[in-house]
C-alpha cells in the first residue's frame, strides 16, 4: 500500500507493537490493524507520527546493509531504544487488538525472588516480581516491562553485559554467591529475597591466598597456583568480572553480607613466593629453575621443589591456605590422617589424660605434634618420609585440646561430640563413659522419668518436652537455652521448673528479666504456681529482706547492674534470665555483673539468642556453662572469625555440634499443629518515670475539675469534660510524644522488641491501635530497626492495593493500622502475630481486628498480645472488659462520642488511684 498524501498517513497510522522470538518491535498500521508494508512520507515533516514514521523506514531502506547476516529489517526496541521516547504516552502506539498502552513512569521497583525448588532441596529457583506484586510481566529491554497491556519504565543503571531475563533461572545452592555476586555487579537496583535472610553491609574482606599444588609430572616438575577464595568464589570469577563487592551468603546466622573486598594480596602472595624460590635457587646454586605462567609457577627442577616444600611452602600455611598436599607422595612427602589413642579421666570441669597420635604406626606426644607443626608444618617419621597433616584437623585439634600439668592433656567435657570422630574407642574409660552417656541421654529426653510438677496448667506435649530437657540439665548441674518462638510459652515451662526445685526446702531463685516484664512474671507465677513464695526486688524503695524472705525473687537487668555489690553475696540454687539477648554484649556493664551471680543452676529464657553476631553466642553462653568456650579470644580465634570473615563450613558444623545439646529451639508451625486456632496474652508494662509523672498531673488534674464540675453543675452536664479526660489519659499511655515532645511511652520500648522477635522468627504481625500520633511512633521505630512495613488510617485511599502487599509480598513484615480502618472487612491471613497496642472499651471491637488474621484461609494458629500499661487507665479498660460488662455498656454509646449514664462511683473508679 502507497499512501500520497503526509496528513491522510499522519491521521489514519497506528504503531502497533508485535512480538516475535527475536524480541518486541514495531510497526505501522492503519486504523484497521492492517500493517503497513510500504509508504512515503515527507522529509521536512516533523509531527511525533511522521518522525517515527521516518525512524522506521530508515531501519528498513539501511538493514541490509546494517545486518546483512540477518532477515530482521524491523524497528526492534532493544536495539533502537530512542523510539521508546516517541512512543511514550502517545495514543497510537497500541497492541495486536489495537488497544493503546498505558504508562506507569514513576516508583516502579523489581525484586528477585529465590526459592528452593522443593523444601530442603539443593537446587533454588528464581522469579522476578514487578511493584511488590506482579509476577507476570514481558521483559522488553532493560529498563521497560509490559504487564497487562501497561508500560512500566524502571529507573535501572543499564549493563551490556547481561539482561534481566538471565535473572530468571534454576541453580544449586554452590552457585548462589556467584549468582548474587554478579547480580549486584549488573543490577544494583533489583531487591533481593531469600528465604528469611537479612541483607547486611558487611565489613571490608581481604581474602587469604591459597596456594594450589596442582600436580607434580611425569619429569617431577612442581605445578602451583597462587590463588584466592572469597566464601565459595575462586580468584579467577572475581578477577574475570571485575568483581569489587562479593556477596557472601552466612546460613548460620541467616545473612546475605555485601562486602567490599581486596583481592591485592594475591599479587604480594606472587611475589613473596617469587623470592622464596629464588632463594632456595641461589641456596643450592642452581640457575632457571622455575618460571612463571600468569598466576602458575612451575618448579622445573625437583631439587629446588623439595628445597621449597620443607623449608618454605608449609611454613606459609600461617598466611596462605596451602591446597593439594597429598599430590607430594611422589617427593616422599605425603599426608596422613591421624589417630587419637590414650585414656582420658575426670578432673573437676576437664577430662585429663595422658594423648598420643598414631601416625603411620608411630606414636607421638599429641602436644609435641602441635608444636612441631606450628614451628615445621610437617612431622618427620621413622622412614624419612615428611608426614603432612591436614590443616583443617590440625586446627581442631588445638581448639579441643589443652596442655596440662603433669604432661597431660585436657579436654572439655563440652568438646565430647567434636572428638567422636577423631578417636578410637578404647580411648573412652568407665570414667568418659559417663560423660558420653549426658549427650546420649539429651537425645532420649521423651523417655526421661521424671514427674510433672503441680502447675494450675495443662502442659502440652511440647511444653512437657521443655520442661524434661530443663529438668535433664539442671539435674547434670549444667546451663541451658531455652529458645522456642514468642507465644509458644517459655515462662510457663520456667515456672514449672521452679515448681519442681522448690518442692525442697530452703531454695531459693531469682529470675532477672527486662523491667517490662516484671507484672508479668509476678501474675503468671501467682497464676500457675500459686505455691510459690514470690517477692519483687525492683524499683526505687527496694528492700534487701524480699531477697531473704522470699523463695523466688524477681527483679532487673538494671537492678542487678545497679547492685550486685549486695546480690553477689546471695547464693541461688537458681538463675533465670528472661529475654537473655539483654547480655548479649561480653563488654557491658549489665553481663558482667550477670556473670558475678553466685548459683548452681543456670537457665537462659529467649526467642532470639543470637540476634546480631557470634560474640552474642559466646557471652550467653559465658553464663550457662562457663568453661564451654575458654576466654573470648580463643572463641573468636576458633570459631567467630573463621566464620564471619571465612564463612568456614566446618567451624560452623563443629559449633552447631557444640551448642546443639545446650539450646532447645521450636517454632510455631512445628509445635501447634494441634493447638486451638487463637491464644490471647495480655503484656502489663509499667510507665517510665517521665511518662509516670506526666500521666498522674494530668489525671489529678482531670479528677480534681470532673468532681468540680459536677458539685457545680451536675453530672449531666459535665459529660464534655469527663470525655475529654478520658481521652486525654488514653492519648498519654499510648503516645505521650503528642502531650510532651520529652516524653516517649514505655510501650514503644516493648512493642519493638516483640516485633523484632518475631520478625526473625519468620512471622508476619499487624498491630492496631487508636492514635494516628501512636502509627507515626511505630513506624519509625521500624524503619530504626530496618523492618518493611505497611500503614493504614482512615485518610488511606486504595486500601485494598496495601492489603493485596502485605498478603503477596514477604518484603512486608508488619501492617500498622488503626482500629476502626482495619477492625471490619480485611482479610489480612498473611498475619500469625497481632498486637493490640492500646486497648477499646468494647472488647468486640478489639475480637474483630483480630479476626482480620483469624478467619476462613487461615492455616496456623494466630496469637494476640494486648500491650496494658498498669497503674493506667488502661488497667481499668481491662477491668471492665472483663468483670463490668454492665457498667461498660453504661459509659459510652457505640459511636463514641456520647456519655451514657455514669455514676460518681464509676467516675471515681476510672479516674481515681
Amino acid at each position: 500500500m502507497s499512501l500520497k498524501n503526509t496528513e491522510e498517513i499522519v491521521d489514519g497510522i497506528y504503531f502497533m507493537l508485535k512480538m516475535d522470538e527475536k524480541g518486541a518491535y514495531i510497526v505501522p498500521a492503519n486504523s484497521d490493524g492492517i500493517v503497513l508494508e510500504s509508504f512515503d512520507i515527507e522529509d521536512d515533516a516533523t509531527d511525533s507520527t511522521s518522525k517515527i514514521l521516518k525512524y522506521i523506514k530508515g531501519i528498513k531502506e539501511d538493514s541490509f546493509f546494517i545486518d546483512w547476516e540477518k532477515d530482521y529489517p524491523e524497528a526492534y526496541i532493544t536495539e533502537h531504544c530512542e523510539l521508546i521516547d516517541y512512543l511514550i504516552d502517545n495514543p497510537r502506539f497500541v497492541n495486536e487488538k489495537m488497544e493503546p498502552f498505558s504508562w506507569c513512569k514513576r516508583n516502579n521497583t523489581l525484586a528477585l525472588i529465590i526459592k528452593e525448588q522443593e523444601e530442603g532441596s539443593n537446587i533454588l529457583t528464581t522469579q522476578l516480581l514487578l511493584n511488590d506484586s506482579i509476577s507476570e510481566f514481558t521483559i522488553i529491554n532493560e529498563d521497560l516491562i509490559l504487564a497487562n497491556n501497561t508500560f512500566y519504565i524502571i529507573d535501572m543503571v543499564s549493563n551490556t553485559f547481561h539482561t534481566l531475563r538471565e535473572l530468571v533461572c534454576t541453580m544449586d545452592t554452590n552457585g548462589l554467591e556467584n549468582f548474587l555476586t554478579l547480580t549486584l555487579k549488573y543490577f544494583k537496583d533489583i531487591e533481593i529475597e531469600y528465604k528469611d535472610y537479612k541483607i547486611v553491609q558487611g565489613e571490608k574482606h581481604t581474602p587469604r591466598p591459597q596456594l594450589v599444588i596442582e600436580k607434580i609430572s611425569y619429569d617431577n616438575s612442581l605445578y602451583l597456583q597462587v590463588t584466592l577464595m572469597v566464601s565459595g568464589m575462586s580468584y579467577e570469577f572475581l578477577r574475570d568480572n571485575g568483581i569489587e563487592h562479593a556477596v557472601i551468603v552466612n546460613n548460620m546466622e541467616k545473612k546475605i553480607s555485601i562486602c567490599e573486598i581486596d583481592i591485592s594480596r594475591i599479587n604480594e602472595a606472587m611475589e613473596e613466593v617469587i623470592k622464596l624460590l629464588a632463594k632456595n635457587q641461589k641456596k643450592i646454586k642452581m640457575r632457571a629453575g622455575f618460571y612463571i605462567d600468569d598466576s602458575n609457577l612451575i618448579i622445573m627442577q625437583e631439587k629446588l621443589a623439595k628445597e621449597f616444600i620443607m623449608t618454605d611452602l608449609l611454613q606459609l600455611a600461617s598466611k596462605y591456605r596451602v591446597v593439594g598436599t597429598d599430590k607430594l607422595r611422589k617427593y616422599n612427602i605425603r599426608t596422613v590422617k591421624p589417630k587419637v589413642i590414650g585414656n582420658f579421666s575426670h578432673s573437676i570441669d576437664f577430662l585429663e589424660g595422658e594423648i598420643e597420635l598414631d601416625l603411620e604406626g608411630e606414636k607421638f606426644s599429641i602436644m609435641d605434634v602441635l608444636s612441631t607443626y606450628r614451628k615445621d608444618s610437617y612431622i618427620m617419621l621413622s622412614d624419612g618420609t615428611s608426614a603432612l597433616i591436614n590443616k583443617k584437623y590440625i586446627e581442631k585439634l588445638e581448639r579441643i585440646f589443652k596442655d596440662s600439668e603433669k604432661e597431660k592433656v585436657k579436654l572439655s567435657f563440652f568438646d565430647l561430640p567434636l572428638v567422636e570422630e577423631l578417636i578410637e574407642d578404647k580411648i573412652f574409660s568407665e570414667e568418659m563413659n559417663k560423660s558420653r552417656a549426658f549427650f546420649k541421654g539429651i537425645n532420649n529426653i521423651k523417655d526421661y522419668d521424671i514427674e510433672i510438677p503441680k502447675v494450675k496448667a495443662t502442659l502440652r506435649e511440647y511444653q512437657e518436652y521443655g520442661y524434661k530437657w530443663l529438668s535433664y540439665l539442671m539435674d547434670n548441674n549444667l546451663g541451658g537455652c531455652l529458645a522456642d518462638d514468642m507465644g509458644l510459652g517459655k515462662t510457663l515451662q520456667a515456672i514449672a521448673l521452679l515448681t519442681r526445685l522448690h518442692s525442697k526446702k530452703k531454695k531459693k531463685s531469682l529470675v532477672v528479666m527486662p523491667k517490662s516484664l516484671i507484672y508479668n512474671w509476678d501474675g503468671e507465677i501467682k497464676k500457675f504456681s500459686p505455691g510459690l513464695k514470690v517477692g519483687i526486688y525492683y524499683g526505687n524503695f527496694r528492700n534487701k529482706d524480699i531477697i531473704k524472705k522470699n523463695e523466688v525473687i524477681l527483679t532487673t537487668y538494671g537492678t542487678v547492674r545497679n547492685d550486685i555489690e549486695l546480690i553477689k553475696d546471695y547464693y541461688f540454687d537458681c538463675v533465670i534470665l528472661d529475654e537473655s539477648q539483654n547480655i548479649k554484649n561480653v563488654n557491658a556493664q549489665t553481663t558482667k555483673a550477670i556473670m558475678l551471680l553466685n548459683c548452681t543452676h543456670r537457665i537462659a529464657l529467649s526467642g532470639t539468642p543470637i540476634e546480631n553476631n557470634l560474640s552474642e553466642l559466646y557471652s550467653l553462653f559465658r553464663f550457662l556453662n562457663p568453661s564451654m568456650f575458654g576466654t573470648l579470644d580463643e572463641f573468636n580465634t576458633f570459631y567467630a572469625v573463621p566464620i564471619q570473615r571465612e564463612n568456614d563450613q566446618e567451624a560452623i558444623e563443629e559449633l552447631r555440634k557444640k551448642v546443639y545439646p545446650f539450646i532447645l529451639r521450636r517454632i510455631k508451625k512445628d509445635v501447634l499443629k494441634d493447638l486451638p486456632e487463637k491464644i490471647e496474652k495480655t503484656m502489663y508494662i509499667e510507665m517510665n518515670p517521665e511518662q509516670k509523672k506526666l500521666y498522674e498531673e494530668r489525671r489529678m488534674y482531670y479528677y480534681n475539675m470532673v468532681h468540680s464540675q459536677i458539685k457545680e453543675n451536675g453530672i449531666g452536664k459535665t459529660q464534655f469534660f469527663i470525655l475529654q479526660a478520658l481521652n486525654e489519659l488514653r492519648q498519654i499511655t499510648s503516645c505521650p510524644e503528642s502531650k510532651n515532645h520529652g516524653v516517649t511511652s514505655s510501650k514503644r520500648e516493648v512493642l519493638i522488641n516483640n516485633i523484632v522477635e518475631a520478625v526473625e522468627n519468620g512471622h508476619k504481625v499487624l498491630v492496631f491501635t487508636n492514635y494516628i500520633n501512636s502509627i507515626n511512633n511505630i513506624c519509625e521505630d521500624l524503619e530504626k530497626n530496618g523492618i518493611k512495613y505497611l500503614s493504614m488510617s482512615g485518610s488511606t485511599k486504595d486500601r485494598q492495593l496495601l492489603v493485596d502487599k502485605f498478603q503477596k509480598d514477604s518484603k512486608y513484615k508488619v501492617f500498622v493500622m488503626t482500629l476502626k480502618t482495619g477492625g471490619v472487612g480485611l482479610n489480612l491471613t498473611a498475619a500469625d502475630t497481632i498486637f493490640i497496642y492500646d486497648p477499646w472499651w468494647n472488647k468486640t471491637v478489639e475480637n474483630q481486628a483480630i479476626d482480620r488474621a483469624y478467619r476462613l484461609g487461615q492455616d496456623r494458629t494466630v496469637f494476640s498480645y494486648k500491650l496494658i500499661l498498669k497503674d493506667t487507665i488502661e488497667e481499668k479498660i481491662l477491668q471492665l472488659q472483663e468483670s463490668k460488662i454492665k457498667l461498660l455498656d453504661n459509659l459510652i454509646s457505640e459511636d463514641n462520642a456520647t456519655l451514657k449514664t455514669l455514676t460518681e462511683k464509676d467516675i471515681e473508679f476510672i479516674l481515681g488511684e
